[in-house]
């Protein structure tokens, strides 16, 4: 008779575990809607036209719950600029408090000294997000403070 009570409890725990897991399961698509803020740790300017460097910096979801909330970022970039032309590219490493990571691509331009925007593509990932693909739009600005802005990023995304 115990050991038959003992393995209903047991199932009943197991079933409540099941149960907590999958209403946490990541959906296969969705929008993750970020505010970070990052702050340049290298800069190297090769001449007038262009310099690259590194950044990192701390990811909030808007939610302030949910993927990437208290995250990491690192990013790095090279910025191209020439009379009219303000372009730049780069990588970030968008990384969660388990260290499961998105790896994005992207593209912008400034309009004002100090402000970027432009598309990220997702590449990939590790952990839960792997082989995550999407897109989506970031925009950043500059603060009062040297080497540190805030930017937006808003990421729509599929799983397989």
């Amino acid at each position: 008779m115990r050991n038959r009570i003992v393995k209903w409890i047991s199932g009943i725990l197991l079933a409540s575990c099941g149960s907590v897991v999958a209403a946490e399961a990541l959906p296969k698509t969705g929008t993750i809607n970020l505010q970070a803020i990052n702050k340049g740790t290298s800069s190297t300017k090769y001449n007038d036209e262009y310099t690259h460097g590194t950044i990192t910096g701390v990811t909030f979801n808007e939610q302030q719950k949910g993927l990437m909330h208290m995250g990491k970022s690192a990013c790095s970039f090279s910025v191209f600029t020439h009379e009219k032309v303000n372009k730049s590219v780069g990588f970030c490493s968008y990384e969660d408090k388990e260290g499961d990571k998105i790896f994005i691509q992207y593209e912008g331009t400034s309009a004002a000294e100090g402000e970027w925007s432009g598309v990220d593509e997702i590449i990939g990932g590790t952990g839960k997000f792997k082989n995550i693909r999407g897109d989506g739009a970031y925009s950043c600005a500059g603060t009062d403070k040297e080497g540190e802005f805030p930017c937006t990023v808003k990421l729509a995304y599929q799983l397989p």
